[in-house]
């Protein structure tokens, strides 16, 4: 639980905002158009006229230079699933990269793009060792056999942080069969990512109802991660408001801050808030009606590390967004709370 200061910081610069999930896009590369630019801030510059690195050259030593320089030949192979081919498209590449370094994992990320199980087979028994990278492409593209290989190939990381911050089961919640097969082999559904969130927040926050039930059904916990915040931002506010009480009903904490117990979310500097803050910042009434009765304090801080910011409360997200029915809302409840107070002083 963060402690608040004594002393409140001024803050306006600071913007409300959520933290995105972690990009579904798992590539580990940057994109083409990118490597130009790459290439200008860390080339040396000399005011000699040289000819610059080509862009195809640049991206192959630059591919190089992360131990997977390009095969296009054997990239073709795969797409074919001709494993008599891939062996000689795959002889030949280790032939010309023979460096220790070099280890030729994206060939098993385009196995498995390519969806093509007999050669992810054939080059695991190639020696090419899986990684986080491949588990994450695996898991993104929802086929289970593929997913299934990798992880026999990787020994406990079913229950591991992979290497951007991900669980097998936060990454999976596009993919209902998926979820119900990693619960079955095991899966822990109470494991956080970096951002100290659940698998059951990052469904509730991309709208995977199927997924939610499943999770809740395998002992999803709502008293941790951020559940109720995530609820918040569905589109749907008929699904919103059926979550909000459903998870207030389970014991989800109602003050609590989002983030609350991320090392990470203090180490970048984010700004954390109730879910109060976020129906305010919503406005939506019947999710305000609900926390408020629930006893959601209504006069709680938004916090930057340990810090209360000053003039951020719910009333004040309010006010800044003109949700006049929120304003007069939680004005009503605060003049009648402090009403209350009175009469048994």
């Amino acid at each position: 639980m963060n402690r608040r200061s004594s002393q409140p910081i001024e803050a306006p610069q600071v913007t409300a905002f959520f933290v995105p999930p972690p990009p579904p896009s798992l590539t580990g590369y940057p994109a083409e158009s990118s490597f130009q630019d790459l290439q200008l801030a860390i080339e040396p510059q000399s005011t000699s006229r040289a000819q610059p690195t080509s862009p195809s050259e640049f991206h192959a030593n630059f591919l190089l230079s992360m131990g997977e320089p390009p095969h296009p030949e054997l990239d073709s192979a795969i797409a074919s699933g001709d494993d008599a081919l891939v062996q000689v498209e795959l002889a030949r590449a280790r032939s010309r990269w023979p460096q220790p370094s070099v280890t030729f994992n994206t060939a098993i990320n385009r196995a498995i793009e390519c969806e093509q199980l007999g050669v992810l087979n054939f080059l695991l028994k190639c020696g090419i060792r899986a990684n986080d990278r491949n588990l994450e492409t695996a898991i993104v593209g929802g086929n289970i056999s593929l997913v299934a290989r990798i992880i026999e190939a990787m020994p406990g990381a079913i229950n591991t942080r992979l290497e951007k911050g991900h669980t097998v089961l936060s990454l999976a919640v596009l993919h209902e069969d998926l979820i119900v097969w990693l619960l079955s082999q095991g899966a822990e559904p109470n494991l956080q990512d970096a951002w100290s969130e659940m698998p059951l927040s990052r469904a509730v926050e991309q709208g995977c109802y199927g997924v939610i039930e499943v999770l809740l059904n395998a002992g999803a916990d709502v008293k941790q991660g951020s559940p109720l915040h995530m609820s918040l931002r569905l589109k749907d506010q008929k699904q919103s408001l059926y979550y909000v009480a459903r998870f207030l009903a389970l014991g989800a904490p109602v003050d609590q801050y989002q983030g609350e117990s991320s090392s990470l979310w203090d180490k970048v500097g984010f700004q954390r808030g109730t879910a109060l803050h976020s129906a305010s910042v919503k406005g939506n009434l019947g999710a305000l009606q609900m926390l408020l009765a629930h006893g959601a304090d209504p006069l709680r801080k938004q916090m930057v590390h340990s810090l209360e910011i000053t003039g951020s409360t719910a009333l004040d997200a309010a006010k800044n967004r003109g949700h006049t029915d929120i304003i007069s809302g939680l004005q009503d409840y605060i003049d009648s709370n402090a009403k209350h107070s009175k009469l048994h002083l």
